[in-house]
């Protein structure tokens, strides 16, 4: 894939926008992104967030505190694709599967299961993929200058992305995904369990082929890149406000909110906290779609120098990452909203899968859980509201937060100046399902 060559923040932040005070629900990378780049627009920001990436232990219940920590330019390809509807029931059978349901949540996640199994249609994925390409080909050009104004490049580590399959039929199955990739222009390598072998030399030899995409690469640590972005946001003026937005409203010039009870104002809104969008875009008098995926890390602390670059089995569904502080297992989907507690068995079968794929791993650690925002077309929300107006939204990228957050962050502050995006965003609005049944909205 092609990437947008970045784009000097002086040079794209140039031009007579009106400055405005803006407020960005959310400091995720998402969030912290919307917020650098609308500084760089010229507007005065403030960033509310119930734990910003900031003091001791920062970010813990946040998507972007626990990511796999990888750019993915390949994630062309929809979670939702063709066949994928048999998978169902086993779903609701096997709880330790990589893509699970919890049958109790079962209920309330039906609408949002009918618009993503629709969303799984050869014509469906093909607009989707599409849609997704256009913004993975800016994805970078959105994050460079961000690390430049942080100086947090010494977090970026440039060795590709390995696929592993562990059988002949496997690797077949996932012949559809790449070469769909392959249409929208992403580069990727073909390898033999001997090309494995000699480039991850500790894993164990349990597969039958794999898949290098080349352009991907790590965030060392996503913890410190947070921090680093926050330290960057705050020395331009920038400020956090600690606790939980809630009560968001219009009156006839301003937008109010309330935090811990005390009441604010703002010219401008932008929603973009992750899983926790929902009931923030439902006060402003939008409907949307939108759920969670229960993701979840195991951390072996010893263990990071094993694998030079993220190694995901496919069959497994998460991806071994070596980091600053160890190797993170971090992946698998299971949905099952957002208050029921961690399901201690999906940790259990990524510590012990570990150790079966990578016998030198050692002890694990920590272990974590999170929640993806997630839509039933693997699209973000990115848009201006349609209800209320000086309210943009951001959120809803499944695994792609990391990735498209640069890209993102941009998008947000051309539509907060009043400028056309870079990007076409028209199928990424709030309201492309109705609620009630997923049905979506034609254009």
């Amino acid at each position: 894939m092609t990437q947008a060559a970045p784009v000097s923040i002086s040079a794209s932040a140039a031009g007579g926008a009106p400055r405005k005070h803006v407020t960005v629900v959310g400091a995720g990378l998402v969030g912290l992104a919307s917020a650098l780049w609308l500084q760089e627009f010229g507007h005065e920001v403030v960033v509310v967030d119930p734990s910003p990436p900031l003091g001791e232990e920062p970010w813990r219940h946040a998507a972007s505190y626990g990511n796999a920590c990888t750019f993915a330019p390949h994630g062309v390809v929809p979670v939702s694709i063709p066949g994928l509807a048999w998978q169902v029931p086993g779903m609701l059978l096997d709880v330790t599967g990589p893509l699970a349901i919890n049958w109790r949540y079962l209920p309330r996640l039906a609408p949002w299961l009918r618009a993503f199994l629709r969303a799984g249609r050869e014509a469906e994925v093909n607009r989707i993929a599409g849609t997704l390409a256009a913004l993975l080909n800016h994805a970078d050009a959105g994050w460079q200058p961000l690390f430049e104004l942080a100086s947090a490049k010494h977090l970026l580590r440039r060795k590709g992305c390995l696929y592993l399959y562990k059988t002949e039929a496997e690797y077949a199955a996932g012949e559809y995904g790449n070469r769909l990739r392959e249409r929208h222009g992403v580069r990727l390598t073909r390898l033999d369990a001997a090309e494995v072998r000699d480039l991850e030399p500790n894993v164990a030899p349990l597969y039958h082929a794999g898949v290098l995409y080349d352009d991907a690469y790590t965030i060392h640590s996503p913890r410190q890149m947070g921090e680093a972005f926050a330290r960057a946001f705050q020395a331009k003026g920038g400020k956090f406000v600690k606790g939980c937005a809630t009560g968001l409203g219009s009156t006839r010039t301003r937008l109010e909110f309330s935090v811990d009870g005390v009441r604010h104002s703002t010219e401008h809104i932008v929603v973009a906290a992750g899983a926790f969008s929902g009931s923030l875009a439902s006060q402003l008098g939008d409907r949307v779609l939108l759920d969670t995926e229960r993701g979840y890390h195991v951390m072996f602390p010893h263990a990071a120098e094993l694998v030079q670059r993220p190694v995901c089995f496919v069959r497994h569904g998460f991806y071994m990452t070596p980091m600053a502080d160890g190797l993170r297992a971090a992946g698998t989907v299971e949905f099952g909203g957002l208050s029921a507690a961690p399901n201690k068995v999906r940790s259990d079968v990524i510590r012990s899968e570990v150790g079966r794929l990578l016998p030198a791993a050692g002890t694990a650690g920590k272990t974590w859980m999170g929640f993806r925002p997630s839509m039933p077309d693997s699209l973000p929300v990115i848009g201006d509201s349609p209800a209320t107006s000086n309210v943009t939204y951001a959120f809803g990228h499944g695994h792609l937060g990391l990735t498209l957050a640069g890209v993102t962050g941009r998008l947000v502050a051309e539509l907060v100046s009043g400028r056309p995006p870079h990007v076409d965003i028209t199928q990424l609005r709030i309201d492309r399902f109705h609620r009630w049944g997923g049905r979506r909205k034609i254009a």
